[in-house]
């Protein structure tokens, strides 16, 4: 076979792969959009009662007034909510709500991306920059199909996570949790393809600002820094673990400010300070054994993919990404740890999803020799 020929043939399964994947993942997301209810007995409404604080939000940045802003999201969420999430005015109200507001008040990235498009489109526009976000998550696990010359799987987990009702279910939701996931995916890129330049250094430390300013985020940058410096990327990874510390400072000060400081961590639990820190093992492996048995209970799809993931990363361990997704998956397992609410089904953990897809995309091949630090390189962004 010649090569026009061949390079013909890769161009025409590329286009047939790209065609069936955007039709695909266009489907799943219409799909979700267009259902906002309850299934299996679980919460798959559009509008999660956390998200009532971060539309009100929006509104506000668009001008609404305190009065009106309460009012409309009251309204849309007897509507368009899970029955029984009933909010009155002062929910909205720092003073009488401090344990919600002292939590929620640095996560503007979502509000002020979202703005915007609540102007145009009213309080449906919340779900434009979870969808954003859900399709660039798709774009980059393409660009890593690439870089690991691997872009039939990479097609073929795009279409795996756009079916998977975890996915969409947290991704397509008015709530921070995919946009950060996002976040963190593109910084990771953006570490993989490092070079000492300025525009770098402003590149990562915008984008670890941007996640701690959507939500709690520390565990995941910190898991990021400890593997540059395991990786001899001594002044990367302080630089990251400095930039992360310093952003999550106003989080913490809002946190430490709320009347009731044991609602820091472990909210569902009831006791001391003291008390809740003494529970942490125990939360640890409630949370762990509850998140597994949810996923092979309603996504066994997701399951698959991350197990395969973390069996290639134990016996590929010393691969950068096993490194990478063992230690991201810990930051994720601490984070649900800390908040210790039982059956969330990945959300606190969606970030793990990217990494799992890089494991899966590297180890299967082991003929590639993927080298992201060497300057020499010549993979290119899809």
């Amino acid at each position: 076979m010649n090569r026009k020929l061949r390079e013909s043939l890769e161009a025409y399964k590329d286009t047939i792969c790209i065609t069936i994947t955007l039709l695909l993942v266009g489907i799943s997301i219409a799909s979700r959009l267009s259902f906002n209810g309850s299934m299996f007995g679980f919460d798959y409404y559009l509008y999660q009662p956390d998200g009532a604080a971060y539309t009100y939000m929006a509104l506000k940045l668009t001008g609404t007034s305190h009065e009106i802003a309460a009012r409309e999201v009251i309204t849309w969420y007897s509507l368009y909510a899970e029955p029984g999430s009933n909010f009155s005015k002062e929910f909205f109200n720092a003073d009488s709500n401090p344990a919600v507001w002292g939590l929620v008040t640095t996560r503007i990235v979502y509000p002020l991306l979202s703005a915007p498009f609540v102007g145009i489109l009213g309080i449906p526009g919340m779900l434009a920059i979870p969808v954003i976000s859900f399709v660039l998550l798709l774009y980059l696990i393409l660009w890593l199909g690439k870089a690991t010359s691997n872009r039939t799987l990479a097609y073929l987990l795009v279409v795996l996570i756009s079916i998977s009702p975890t996915t969409l279910r947290w991704y397509v939701a008015n709530i921070t949790d995919g946009l950060l996931a996002t976040i963190i995916s593109i910084a990771f890129v953006v570490i993989l393809r490092f070079r000492e330049q300025p525009w770098s250094w402003f590149l990562l430390s915008f984008l670890v600002v941007l996640g701690s300013f959507t939500r709690f985020s520390l565990p995941y940058w910190l898991a990021l820094s400890v593997i540059l410096m395991i990786l001899g990327k001594l002044k990367l990874g302080l630089f990251l673990s400095v930039i992360s510390v310093v952003s999550f400072v106003p989080s913490l000060q809002s946190m430490v400010a709320v009347r009731d400081k044991a609602d820091a961590f472990l909210p569902v639990v009831t006791g001391s300070t003291l008390e809740k820190v003494l529970l942490l093992p125990w939360s640890a492996i409630r949370v762990l054994f509850f998140e597994f048995a949810q996923l092979a209970a309603i996504d066994r799809v997701l399951l698959i993919l991350i197990l395969g993931a973390a069996l290639l990363s134990l016996l590929h361990f010393k691969a950068l990404s096993s490194r990478f997704f063992l230690l991201v998956s810990l930051a994720g397992w601490s984070i649900g740890t800390l908040n210790g609410t039982i059956g969330v089904n990945f959300r606190y953990q969606l970030p793990i999803i990217f990494f799992a897809c890089f494991v899966l995309l590297d180890r299967s091949n082991f003929l590639v020799s993927f080298r992201p630090f060497d300057k020499s390189s010549t993979n290119k962004v899809v």
